[in-house]
C-alpha cells in the first residue's frame, strides 16, 4: 500500500495509513516489529512532504511514527513483564 502511495500519493489515504501505523506503535511488540519492517517510504521524513505539505496533523503523526520506532521498548509493565504475552 505504502508502495503505491509512493508512486501516487493521496493525502487523504496516506493519512489513514500513518495513523494505522502510528497506533501500532503504542504497542510494545507490536513496535519492536515495527523496526524490521516499517516501509523505508514512512521512515524518510523528507519522502512524502510535497505530498503533506497541507497536513500539519499527518506530518506530525508520521513524526511521532518514527520517535516511537526508535524508542528503545522497555519491560512493558510495572514488574517489567509484558502484558502482552
Amino acid at each position: 500500500m505504502v508502495m503505491a502511495l509512493a508512486k501516487e500519493p493521496s493525502p487523504r489515504l496516506l493519512k489513514h495509513v500513518i495513523r494505522c501505523y502510528l497506533r501500532l506503535s503504542d504497542n510494545p511488540r507490536a513496535r519492536e516489529a515495527l523496526r524490521s519492517c516499517l516501509p523505508e517510504q514512512l521512515q524518510d521524513q523528507s519522502f512524502f512532504q510535497t505530498c503533506l505539505k497541507d497536513e500539519p496533523n499527518t506530518k506530525r503523526w508520521l513524526a511521532q511514527l518514527n520517535r516511537n520506532i526508535d524508542t528503545p521498548t522497555t519491560g512493558g509493565g510495572p514488574s517489567g513483564c509484558s502484558t502482552w504475552s
